[in-house]
Order: structure tokens, then sequence, then C-alpha cells
């Protein structure tokens, strides 16, 4: 297979360590030795020239001719892609064997300008390449080392060795990752010290030559020598430059990089830094896994081996090799379950009817991974026939991976997945079939996603005093009893907010639908914090009043999201992990104008999220109440106020009917229009029941509270 052409080693894969990027680093090191082969070839011919300056005329021959085979030589790393090295070292070379007739004088000006810059990139580069090389290669055994042994701890030894053997593999991690991100932009660094290193010599020795041979005064001092050396000094300053912001770069590049790496760096991430779950999709995987192996049947070794799945089978490479060998056929007999082999942690085992594979991961989400890879790629006999289509639901691989591992496996392998269900009612079995897929259309495939809640202070603000009306209007009177009603909202749920993206629901969400729309949200938000590295989180208190859902600060208690529980559409827990709980609500513009849209937030609960479930239906339930008590309260009030007009209308003395204000709290006599004299004081509707006119044909009616005015 023909290899493709590259320009410099990947940083971030730098911690892999894959044999593909060991390969590719094998052509780097040998390019560096091609390189200090030629180099130190190039150093003695200079040296000649000053030790041998009787045979000057067949050192310039020389040196000419091996200026000129630069081109003939196959570098593994084509660094002159465009031949201007090439072409350069031919000019030079025309101009050496010119020279081989002078004589030569000057030998001190010659080892100044050719021999020491040679030398100085000997002693510094090559020297200080082979020196990265010895230490890249301790550091690798030191990180093998450390592996092995903090897989050897068994579940029985104490928990200071389990410690001590996890800190030790991430030091030994974080040394490994750090020299070979030294290493490798050591080596990227090296395709551009070899234009100076060759170039710069080259044209030391031909300026040496031009200022103190006058012999050659005719030869040299020509318009065209003088372009030519103008050019390459150009050249040379050029590529010194590209390499000095290269070298910036990359110095910023490994700090990013080593940043970004930290919790890689764990075997098992300690407690108290959040864990991402695993991904339930994949049906391709590849990493280091540790392999046992058994003699006879009886004794048994593990051996760390990078294993990898590739059209159907279970494929391994041993640290060295270059092509890998198969451990398993993946297939629909394929079982794949957790197990306690050699009292070791984090160990499963994967059978067919013809042999079974005992593996060992470095922590529970990597070994759930690979389970879950497995079993995926299981489901479909081992042949994986769309990796671009997606899963046919967030729950693919889970529940019926634990259901055949629990129950029946042989027997549930490649059956579709059943619905999650919650505590609420199931929905008929109809509309199953029909939302195999809701998320598809519900997310967009672009929406982006928001991992943090940044307001201004003037939002914050407004929001604050928006929360204090919102209390204020809580407190309310009930009628003539006077009683007060306030809704409590000292209760709260202590969240981390994860992230949040834009769906396309309706006001009306279906169980099916929600549910799978805020569980692929979920999947969604927390894939791509591991994709960008994004760890941290906004912690936030959650509470509810009459009428919003009110997300707060903590430490100061400002708002900084409020939603009206009345644009609430749907909220889920996750069925799988239960601290993790959304929510659909309806957005609205800054002048609270519906704007059609729906967005979906995420957190973690620092507790149950179920329990934020229950308090967002009782809240939603005594929204609701008091939403149909006020319509209730105000449709009672408009029929007082009819029969009130009806019975002063009737009155003897009354010519025009008066009229209501438009609060509908008192009534506007004939004089208490605009430009007239006004007779009596406004009458309140309220207050107007003491005195009310009767109709004599309706005088069964006085007892009953709905005939009072």
């Amino acid at each position: 297979m023909a290899m493709q052409s590259f320009d410099k080693l990947p940083l971030e894969n730098a911690l892999e360590d894959s044999p593909q990027l060991r390969s590719l680093v094998g052509v780097f090191s040998e390019d560096a030795q091609a390189l200090r082969d030629y180099v130190t070839t190039l150093h003695q011919l200079s040296s000649k020239l000053v030790a041998a300056h009787n045979q000057l005329t067949s050192a310039y021959q020389d040196l000419a001719k091996h200026l000129k085979a630069y081109g003939t030589i196959k570098f593994p790393v084509n660094g002159d892609a465009d031949g201007v090295v090439a072409s350069t070292l031919s000019q030079f070379a025309k101009h050496v064997s010119e020279m081989s007739s002078w004589e030569h004088i000057v030998a001190t000006q010659i080892a100044d300008g050719a021999v020491y810059p040679l030398s100085r990139f000997i002693d510094t580069e090559l020297h200080e390449m082979e020196t990265m090389a010895t230490l890249y290669q301790n550091a690798g055994t030191d990180l093998d080392r450390a592996i092995t042994r903090y897989s050897r701890c068994r579940r029985r030894d104490p928990e200071q060795e389990h410690r001590e053997s996890n800190e030790d593999v991430y030091v030994s991690k974080k040394k490994f990752h750090q020299m070979a991100l030294h290493y490798y932009s050591k080596l990227n660094l090296l395709q551009y010290s070899r234009k100076s290193a060759l170039l710069e010599p080259m044209l030391g020795l031909l300026v040496a030559t031009r200022a103190h041979y006058n012999m050659g005064h005719d030869a040299l001092v020509t318009p065209e020598v003088e372009d030519f050396l103008a050019n390459i000094s150009v050249c040379v300053k050029s590529v010194i430059e590209d390499q000095a912001k290269e070298r910036e770069d990359t110095l910023e590049l490994i700090d990013s990089i080593i940043t970004q790496s930290q919790l890689m760096y764990y075997a098992e991430p300690p407690p108290d830094i959040a864990s991402l779950p695993p991904d339930t999709t994949l049906t391709n995987k590849a990493g280091y896994l540790n392999v046992q192996r058994k003699y006879m049947g009886v004794m048994s070794s593990w051996e760390r081996q990078f294993v990898f799945l590739e059209g159907g089978n279970l494929m391994s490479v041993v640290k060295g090799d270059a092509a890998g060998s198969l451990l398993l056929e993946v297939d629909l007999t394929t079982l794949v379950h957790a197990t306690d082999t050699d009292d070791r942690r984090h160990v499963f085992q994967v059978a067919t009817s013809k042999k079974s594979v005992t593996l060992q991961a470095l922590n529970d989400r990597e070994r759930d991974e690979w389970m879950l890879t497995i079993h995926n790629l299981a489901k479909d006999g081992g042949y994986v026939k769309d990796e671009k289509a997606a899963p046919a639901s967030l729950f693919s691989g889970v529940g019926q991976f634990f259901a055949d591992k629990f129950h029946a496996a042989s027997a549930a392998i490649g059956s579709a997945p059943s619905t999650p269900t919650t505590a609420s009612a199931s929905p008929p079995s109809g509309t199953a079939a029909s939302a195999t897929m809701p998320q598809a259309a519900a997310i967009p495939a672009d929406a982006p996603i928001v991992f943090d809640l940044l307001t201004s202070p003037e939002e914050t603000f407004t929001l604050n005093l928006d929360s204090q009306n919102d209390s204020e209007q809580d407190v309310t009177d009930d009628g003539a009893e006077g009683k007060v009603v306030k809704q409590e909202t000292d209760k709260f749920f202590t969240v981390r907010f994860l992230g949040s993206m834009g769906v396309n629901v309706d006001k009306v969400v279906s169980f099916i639908d929600g549910q799978a729309v805020v569980c692929e949200v979920m999947r969604r938000i927390l894939a791509a914090r591991a994709i960008h590295n994004v760890f941290s989180t906004m912690e936030l208190h959650l509470s509810t009043s009459q009428s919003h859902l009110i997300l707060s600060e903590p430490s100061t208690g400002n708002v900084c999201l409020r939603h009206s529980l009345s644009d609430v559409a749907y909220w889920a827990a996750h069925s799988e992990n239960h601290k993790l709980v959304g929510y659909i609500v309806r957005q609205r513009d800054t002048e609270g104008t519906d704007t059609a849209s729906f967005s979906c937030y995420v957190f973690e609960a620092e507790g149950s999220g179920t329990e934020i479930c229950c308090a967002l239906g009782v809240a939603a339930k005594t929204a609701y109440h008091q939403i149909v008590e006020k319509k209730t309260q105000e449709k009672k009030r408009k029929q007082e106020t009819r029969l009130l007009l009806a019975n002063i209308a009737q009155l003897p003395d009354i010519d025009d009917p008066p009229q209501v204000s438009s609060d509908g709290q008192f009534l506007i006599l004939d004089g208490d229009l605009p430009g007239s004299t006004p007779r009596t004081p406004p009458v309140s509707t309220k207050s107007s029941q003491s005195t009310p006119a009767r109709d004599p044909r309706k005088v069964t009616q006085e007892e009953d509270p709905e005939s009072e005015a």
C-alpha cells in the first residue's frame, strides 16, 4: 500500500500512541537519521577544505558532486516537494566546480563560514534529537510498567496500593505525553532546520570565497551571482522566521493539549471529577486493552495489546508488530458480559459458539463502552451496513444489552430494543411504531449548543425585578374574606447546568416524543462536552413559584433565568442516569412575545432528577388550578356586574343606565362624565351588594346568593 504524503506529526494524537502513530514516528526518525548522515558527510567534506590545503581542487570537486546528489536521495519525509533546495544546491555545485582551480589560502574563513554552522547543527539539533529519542523510549517503558502495576491491583489489595498505582499511571502517562509532544515537535521542526542547515553553510562558503579570492573576482562578481546570493539570503531569513513562528505556535499547542488532556492522564478519574457516560451508539472502537492468554487450559497471563474492530472481527496488535491478529469473529451468537477473572477489575468476556476472549479495560466507562460497541456490532451479524446512519434510538444497545445479559441472551440478540418507560401512563402500542425516531426531525442537525448561562448586569437586574413583582402578585386578596394565598419558594434543588439547544416540537409534546427528544439532547450535549473538552459546569438553584420556574445563583440569589410554567412543554429524567434531568420550554423575545420556538435545557442534579420532575409536576398542577380559579372568579364577577346593571336599570328614576369602568371596579354615573358635575361618588361593584333594587317578579330568588348584586 502506497504511503500518503505528510508534512507534520499530529501532536493531538500523541497520547493515543496507536500503532499507526508509532509507525509514523519511525518514519520521521529514519528521516532524521538520513539527514544526520547527509549533514555529517557535508561537514566532513567542508572540513576537508580546511585540512586539505594541497588537495583543494579535488575537495571542491567532491563537494560539488555531493551537492548535486541531494536531488537523487529518496528521503522518507519529502521536505523539498517543490525542489527548491535541490535546485539551489545544484546552483551551488556549479559555482563550487568553477572554484576547483583556485588557490585556497583562507582555511580559517571557510571554517568559520561553512564548517561551524554544520558543527553547531550536528552538536545541538541532531544530538538533542538522539537524546530526546532515548528519553521518549524510556518514558514509554515507564508507562507500560505503571499500567502493568495498576492492572495487577486486586480487589482485596489496600486502597493505598490502588491510589499509588493510579497516581503512578498518572505521572508516567503525563511524562510520556509531554516527552512525546516535545519529541514530535522536534521532528517537525527538523524539516525547517534542514533547509537552514544545508543552505547557510554553503552561503557562508561562497561569500568567504568571493571576499578572499581576487582571482575569482571576474567569475563571481556578476549580476547573476548577486541576484542568486540575495535570493538565497532572503530564503534563509524567511525559513528562520517561519521556524521561529512554528516553534511559538507549537509551544502554544503543546500547552493547550496538556491542559485539555488532564482527565485522560488518569486510568480511573477521581470521584470529584465529572465523568461522561459511555457512548451507546458506537459500532467501531479501538484502543489498548489487557488480553488474557491461557496456557494448557490452566495457567494464564495478561498482555497489553492494541485491540480494534474491523470488518466484523475483533483484532489485536502486539506492541512492536506492524500487522494485527484475529482474536474473535463477531456474529449473531456473540455474547459479552462483565466478569471477575483473576480478581481483576474492569474485566469483561466476549464469547461465541466457538471461542471466548477475556479482556480488561482501565475503568468501568471504557469497559461498558467496549461491551456496548461489540453488542451493537453483534446485532447486525458483525457487519456494519452504514456507519454514518443515525442509531434507531438513543437507547439502542442499552436496554437490550442489559436485558440480554441478565435474562435470555442467546434468544434476545438481534431484537429491537424496548422503548424506555417512566412512572406515568404508558403510550398505546400504535404510537410506538410511529415514533421510532422522533428526535431525528425534532432536533436540527446544525443546532448550536450553549454550555453556559451568560447574563449581563442589566438583564440580571431586570430578572430580579420581575421576580420581585411576581412575588408581590403571588400575594392576592381572596374576595370578601380577605384570605392571603402565597406559594412557598423556599425549597430549591441544586443543579449543574450542562447545556441547551433548540428543538423543533409543538406546544403539546407526546410522552414518547418528549422522552426521546430530551434524552437525545442529553446525549448530544454530553458528547459535545467530551469532544470540546468542556468539563466546567455552572451550579444553580432550581426553584418554582406560583407561575414561574426560576434558576438563581447559590451565592448571591440573583436570578439567571426564568420561565413561565405555562411555557414549559415537557420535562423528564434520564431512564439510566437519574441525575440527568431536562425540560423543553417555549422561547420568548425580550418583550415577552412568543417566538414559536422551543429549547431543551439539560441539568445534572445533585440529588435525584425524579424529585425535580415531581416538583415541576406539582407546580404545574398548582398553576393550572390557579388559572382555572382566576377565570372562574372573573366569570362570576361579570355575571354579578350584569345583574347589578339590570337591577339599576329597573329603578324608576334612572333614565340612562350607568357605565362600568374599564377595570370593572366602579360604576360611572351620568354626572361623572367629562364636562358635568358629579352628583354621587363612584360606586364600587364590590360594595354595591348592600342595598340592591329588587324585582317583585323574582322574590323567590331572595335567598339565592347568585341573585344578590
